[in-house]
C-alpha cells in the first residue's frame, strides 16, 4: 500500500552527495569510480528522509511530495502518478532481483529499512538538486543517478523532456539500471565501502536493465541494446581484454564515447556469462565475496584468477559468449 502527502517541514541534508554519478554518453553511464586514497576515503552514510527533504528545499525543488511503498520511500516534486509508477517499478525490480540472485545461490538480504528515491518532475528540477545544467539531450544526457556515498536513487520523468523519443522506456531503464545499483549495495551483494571494478559494478547494472515497460519482468533478460553495441562497436574498435576490463576503470569514463560504450557492453556480457554458466557460477559467488573484503585495487587480478580461473581462457570464453549473444539478436 502507498500513501502520499505534501511535506512542509525543513530538515537538514544529513549526508554528502559525492558518489557515483549517472551521466549518460550515448546510452552509457559513468562507472563506480574509486576515490583518491582508496575506498576508506569515501564518507559512507545513508541519506535519510529528513536530509533529502532539506536538500530538496535548499535547491528550490518544490512542492515536495512523499510516497511510501512496502520497501521504498520517495520524495520529490513529481506528481503522485509518477511517484506511484516509479515505486511500483522499484518494488517489482526488488522482487525480481531477490528471486534471481537467490535462485543463483547468492545470499542477498532484504533491506532492513525503506530505500530512498528522489523523484523529480523533469530534468530541470533534477538538475537543480544535483547542481547540473539542463536541459538533457539525446547523446549526452543524465538518465538517472545512484549515489554510492548516500545510497540515494534519483530519477526524473522523461515524458517532460522536450524532443526525446521513447520516454516511457527511458523511465523504466532509469529505475532498472540505477535501481539495480542501489540493490547490489543494499542487499549485501556488493559492499559500498569496498573496491569494486567498474566492469563488475556496471556489469550488474546493465544486467538489470532490460525490463518490460508495463508489468513485472524477470531479471537477466536479453539486453538487446548492449548486444547491439557489441555487434556494432566491435567492427570499429579493438576488443578490451578481461584483465584490462577488470583493472582500468578509466575506460568507462572520459575519452572515446565508443570505447566507453564497448566497455559497458562487454561488462554486461561478462556478468551475463558468469551468471548463466553453471561451471563458473560458484566461482563468481566466491569472487564477489572476495571483493567485499578489498579496500583498494591491489588484489584485483589475483582475486579474479583465484575465483574465475585463468584470465586468458576467461577472455576467450567471453568472446565466444559475445558471439552467441550477438547471433541471438
Amino acid at each position: 500500500m502507498m500513501t502520499i502527502e505534501t511535506i512542509d517541514r525543513r530538515r537538514w541534508l544529513g549526508a554528502t552527495t559525492a558518489g557515483i554519478l549517472g551521466f549518460s554518453l550515448g546510452g552509457s553511464a559513468i562507472a563506480w569510480e574509486p576515490p583518491e586514497g582508496g575506498s576508506d576515503s569515501i564518507p559512507i552514510r545513508d541519506l535519510d528522509e529528513a536530509g533529502l527533504e532539506k536538500g530538496l528545499r535548499e535547491a528550490g525543488v518544490e512542492p515536495i511530495h512523499r510516497l511510501r511503498s512496502n520497501r521504498y520511500l520517495a520524495l520529490g516534486d513529481a506528481p503522485e502518478s509518477f511517484l506511484r509508477s516509479t515505486l511500483t517499478d522499484c518494488e517489482q525490480l526488488l522482487i525480481a532481483y531477490e528471486r534471481h540472485f537467490r535462485d543463483h545461490g547468492f545470499d542477498v538480504k532484504t533491506p532492513d529499512r525503506p530505500l530512498l528515491v528522489a523523484v523529480f518532475a523533469d530534468d530541470h528540477s533534477f538538475a537543480k538538486y544535483h547542481r547540473m545544467s539542463p536541459p538533457m539531450r539525446e547523446g549526452a544526457e543524465v538518465v538517472g543517478m545512484y549515489d554510492r556515498a548516500t545510497n540515494l536513487l534519483s530519477v526524473f520523468d522523461w515524458r517532460n523532456v522536450l524532443l526525446v523519443a521513447r520516454a516511457a522506456n527511458r523511465n523504466v531503464q532509469a529505475v532498472s539500471h540505477w535501481g539495480t545499483h542501489q540493490l547490489t549495495c543494499s542487499t549485501g551483494l556488493l559492499d559500498r565501502r569496498a573496491d569494486v571494478p567498474a566492469c563488475v559494478f556496471e556489469g550488474l547494472g546493465t544486467y538489470g536493465e532490460p525490463r518490460k515497460v508495463i508489468g513485472p519482468s524477470d531479471l537477466g533478460r536479453m539486453n538487446v541494446r548492449r548486444a547491439d553495441d557489441l555487434a556494432r562497436l566491435r567492427r570499429a574498435l579493438p576488443w578490451i581484454p578481461v584483465d584490462r576490463l577488470l583493472t582500468d576503470d578509466a575506460t568507462f569514463r572520459g575519452g572515446s564515447v565508443g570505447k566507453a560504450q564497448l566497455a559497458y557492453a562487454e561488462s554486461w556480457a561478462f556478468v551475463h556469462m558468469l551468471l548463466n554458466d553453471e561451471d563458473r557460477l560458484a566461482g563468481f559467488r566466491g569472487y564477489l565475496a572476495a571483493l567485499k573484503t578489498r579496500k583498494d585495487a591491489e588484489h584485483r587480478l589475483d582475486d579474479a584468477r583465484t575465483h574465475l580461473g585463468d584470465l586468458d581462457r576467461l577472455d576467450r570464453d567471453l568472446q565466444i559468449h559475445v558471439v552467441r549473444l550477438v547471433r541471438a539478436l
